[in-house]
């Protein structure tokens, strides 16, 4: 009978946290930074990059005019020591996921090397810091934001973090 009374207890409080990761997912503000929006349009999954770099300073981006405030990162490239700019994605979406991400971690940055107003900077696709810590925000097989999944398709790609 415990069991059932756990199994049942158990059963809600799934319920509840799926409906609530839901109902979090279509309240965040990402005015812009939508699938197939021009900002996403600059992001080319063919021509896709990575390089390692050490962690300088996590701060907010707005990318074009209009948009929802985004997070970003500075990164310092290991290879030649210029301070790269790494776009993560919309703010309400992506300070929840990195909150234990800080400055002075080593980094292995994937993503897009996009120009905006005539200034190189990086869509991020995959993040590692450290040995440990992962984060994504697109999918490697076409790029498609995080952020635009369905909260079904948002959990098993979380759960699946490599």
């Amino acid at each position: 009978m415990v069991k059932n009374i756990s199994l049942k207890l158990m059963t809600t409080l799934c319920m509840i946290a799926l409906f609530a990761t839901a109902a979090f997912a279509s309240d965040i503000d990402i005015k812009g930074w939508e699938k197939g929006g021009k900002y996403d349009k600059l992001y080319d999954n063919t021509d896709r990059d990575v390089f390692k770099g050490r962690l300088i300073k996590i701060t907010d981006v707005t990318p074009l005019d209009g948009m929802a405030e985004g997070v970003a990162i500075i990164v310092k490239d290991k290879e030649d020591g210029e301070e790269v700019l790494v776009h993560l994605g919309p703010k309400d979406f992506v300070e929840p996921r990195i909150t234990d991400l800080r400055p002075g971690a080593t980094v292995k940055v994937y993503g897009v090397l996009v120009e905006i107003d005539d200034r190189f900077e990086y869509m991020a696709a995959k993040l590692k810091a450290g040995e440990e810590r992962k984060y994504k925000f697109r999918l490697t097989k076409d790029g498609a934001p995080f952020w635009s999944l369905s909260p079904e398709d948002l959990k098993r790609e979380e759960a699946g973090i490599e």
